[in-house]
């Protein structure tokens, strides 16, 4: 018997022997487990094309989906939250409920806001399309906000080697101590002997302000003594503001730089998605935008820039390799399948 007969066979509830008779129909022990709960619980079930859905009720956590997976030919099952499903002809809910458009393999039109099945349970949102790899660089410019990581990690590459900003760095770090250092200080003289110090550091300071047009402003505190009274208040430069405002002025000389940036930043790469000890392992050209987990090792989204079309090729363990071509440059999330009306895909 072939595996694909059991879903039939449980459906119209002509299943001779017990479903452990099977086990070996199904991707993994885990997979045989949730069918085995979702048979026990089940108050209705129906049978869309090679889905069966199995509804265990809305009292009860989630219902399941089992199917065939298209390379092993064996019975996946997987959770599905606030789903119905009403009848052989809700094809589209059964894939709305797992969270998806298209299966990989199916002829369709490669566009924005779509969701593709590559392999198991690995999900691919086609975010955006664009028809150049031009229009791809001018959108992610002027959208730096969806891009935060990437535009953050441009700057930090950037200043790390500027030489202004890394005296200007030395300076605050060493005028915060001196700081720290006299209002920490109760003898008066004492004060006026290491604020000669302050005072020297200050002067670079100042100087670094000239070359940039920074206005400094400045703050006064009273030394952290038991008898604060007693002492007057200290004039200090606000080196934090100091700092923000050199970082800004840097940041507008390096804007016209973040699309040689961003394009030189596309590599080949290995992406792994979903439990570490059976991951979805993508591999690819492009640029990873985030990455999302689940506060182990597993990794449950990331979202990537693919700047040219190309093949990308997909292993696992379980499922073995599948192949995908992405047409266009494009903004696309890879995911673990799930509930699609609990998450906003797009």
């Amino acid at each position: 018997m072939e595996c694909k007969e059991i879903l039939t066979l449980i459906y119209q509830r002509k299943l001779e022997k017990d479903i452990a008779a099977y086990y070996d129909c199904f991707l993994s022990v885990q997979h045989f487990l949730r069918f085995k709960l979702a048979l026990d619980l089940k108050i209705n079930s129906v049978m869309v094309n090679e889905y069966l859905f199995l509804d265990l009720g809305y009292n009860r956590p989630f219902s399941f989906i089992a199917g065939i997976d298209d390379t092993t030919k064996k019975i996946f099952v997987i959770p599905v939250r606030s789903c119905y499903v009403r009848d052989e002809d809700d094809e589209k809910e059964i894939r709305d409920c797992m969270g998806f458009d298209y299966h990989y393999y199916e002829n369709f039109e490669y566009k924005d806001k779509i969701s593709v099945r590559l392999q198991g349970d690995l999900i691919m949102d086609v975010i955006k399309v664009f028809n150049s790899k031009e229009e791809l660089l001018d959108y992610t410019d002027k959208n730096r906000e969806s891009y935060r990581q990437i535009w953050e990690n441009f700057i930090r590459s950037q200043l790390s080697n500027d030489e202004d900003v890394k005296n200007a760095e030395i300076l605050i770090g060493s005028y915060q101590e001196l700081m720290e250092f006299v209002l920490r200080m109760d003898d008066v003289e004492d004060i006026k002997r290491a604020l000669r110090n302050v005072r020297l550091v200050e002067k670079s300071i100042i100087d670094i302000a000239k070359k940039f047009e920074i206005k400094l402003h400045n703050i006064y505190e009273r030394p952290f003594s038991f008898e604060r009274r007693r002492y007057k208040c200290i004039r200090f430069i606000d080196v934090q503001d100091f700092q923000r405002k050199i970082i800004d002025k840097k940041i507008t000389y390096l804007e016209g730089k973040f699309k040689d940036y961003i394009l030189n930043s596309s590599s080949d790469m290995k992406i792994r998605i979903g439990h570490y000890t059976t991951p979805h392992e993508i591999y690819l050209r492009g640029i990873i935008t985030e990455i999302d987990n689940d506060r182990t090792t597993n990794n449950r989204r990331a979202g990537l820039i693919i700047f040219e079309p190309q093949r990308i090729v997909i292993e696992h363990p379980e499922h073995g390799t599948n192949y995908f071509y992405i047409p266009k440059p494009s903004y696309v999330k890879l995911r673990l399948m799930q509930d699609a009306r609990s998450f906003e895909r797009f």
